[in-house]
């Protein structure tokens, strides 16, 4: 599944499996038999990327839920795709 943006886009790792609960995610990482912990927020943007949502909509959507500044919602949005990438949990695919 991919997540577009205007010029970069996110594959979810297909050894990646996400359990989802009431106060978030969490995320196996099969091969490595790591475990990766989010919080509700972090669960709005996995199934967003699940859903192929643009970074632009998934950053919106908890700007306005809640009520924080979109650049806010969009830089806290990056650092946490960031830290999937890093954990191995998404691909970055160059548009």
């Amino acid at each position: 599944m991919t997540n577009q943006s205007s010029d970069f886009s996110f594959t979810l790792s297909p050894e990646a499996a996400a359990s989802f609960h009431d106060d978030g995610v969490v995320i196996l990482h099969t091969r490595k038999g790591s475990l990766f912990s989010a919080n509700r927020t972090g669960a709005r943007i996995w199934r967003g990327i699940e859903q192929q949502l643009s970074l632009e909509v998934i950053a919106n959507g908890i700007s306005d839920e809640y009520q924080i500044a979109p650049r806010t919602a969009r830089e806290h949005t990056i650092c946490f795709l960031a830290e999937l990438e890093r954990q191995t949990l998404i691909q970055r695919e160059v548009a």
